[in-house]
């Protein structure tokens, strides 16, 4: 049986789109977990009524505590032996469990990575996949994980879309961090993937979509408060668990996409541009993000992000401000992601 994990805060514009979606699958052996966490809206009252239309979906009501504890409250009443997450704003298609769920059992291993579309309305875009269908290890993506040099971010950076083999969370005691507010998924799957004997990597078809909703316009210029603490608690995590050193390198570059990251705001927040290049200023001049420039992996990095890492390197905050402002957001309906 498969465990569909579906945290749900003040979701409840998407949730029975989301839950239809889980219910039309052609693998029909799961169970829905919905976890509403405090929501102000009406999604308790249709948890509960899904709930009571359909006795594969348990419902568990709690305080408002963020996704990472909301799915670890689900991850502790889960009964199958596979598990996967499911955000309440997204969908997947009706082979989605059919094709994980044979991929995992063709190839004995204990998680399969599946691949994702964006959605944006009635129009769906692949994502270029970053690793190819196959088979690996801990050991092959080590060097890689946490961030490749390419401004891409961490390798799997989501715990949505995969089908994980339950005794591996269990037997190791595998949950998010609660106190990481941003990229928890990506340490969920480092933990996993340390732990695992071998996962598995699909490239197409798509099995999960991504709904792309407008962003929030007009907020005030700060950086990511989430991003930052993040890091943080990351570093400090590795030395905990004595990896620090051997993820140096990746920690550096990476300082250059948690500064990217925050420099993007200023295409949709409430500035001018004196504001934003005084705001850039201190992002770019910083002596890590820097030396974390030097060491990017230009190479197999494409030609918008050369652009970008290039602007930042050399400082050019008033060009950057109108790429991201006024120029990406008539590209980026263009560019692959």
């Amino acid at each position: 049986m498969i465990s569909v994990i579906i945290p749900a805060y003040n979701a409840e514009r998407f949730l029975k789109n989301t839950v239809d979606s889980v219910l039309k699958q052609t693998y029909s052996d799961f169970e829905i977990l919905l976890v509403n966490d405090g929501s102000t809206d009406g999604t308790k009252e249709i948890c509960e009524k899904l709930a009571a239309q359909h006795p594969r979906i348990r419902f568990f009501d709690k305080e408002n505590t963020g996704v990472s504890a909301t799915r670890n409250v689900a991850l502790r009443n889960m009964k199958g032996e596979y598990v996967f997450f499911l955000d309440s704003d997204d969908v997947i298609p009706e082979y989605a469990f059919e094709i994980l769920m044979g991929e995992m059992k063709k190839s004995a291993c204990d998680a399969v990575f599946g691949y994702h579309a964006y959605g944006y309305g009635d129009r769906l875009m692949p994502r270029i996949p970053r690793v190819k269908s196959g088979e690996y290890t801990y050991e092959d993506f080590r060097g890689i994980f946490l961030d490749d040099g390419t401004l891409t971010g961490i390798l799997f950076g989501s715990a949505c879309g995969v089908l994980y083999r339950t005794s591996v969370i269990r037997e190791n005691s595998i949950f998010f961090h609660e106190k990481v507010l941003s990229n928890e998924d990506g340490l969920f799957n480092f933990m996993f993937l340390r732990a695992a004997s071998k996962i598995r990597v699909l490239d197409s078809p798509y099995v999960y979509v991504y709904n792309q909703w407008k962003s929030n316009k007009n907020r005030p210029l700060t950086k990511d408060i989430r991003l930052v603490n993040a890091e943080v608690y990351i570093e400090r995590w590795m030395e905990e668990e004595g990896i620090r050193e051997e993820f140096e390198a990746q920690l550096l570059t990476r300082k250059v996409m948690i500064a990217f990251l925050n420099s993007i705001r200023v295409g949709d927040s409430r500035t001018n541009l004196r504001e934003a290049r005084e705001f850039l200023k201190q992002e770019f001049t910083d002596s890590q993000v820097q030396l974390g420039l030097r060491h990017m992996d230009y190479e197999h990095m494409s030609k918008y992000k050369k652009l970008i890492c290039g602007l930042m390197r050399h400082r050019l905050y008033v060009l950057f401000y109108f790429v991201i402002r006024y120029i990406y957001p008539v590209a980026g309906k263009v560019i692959k992601r």
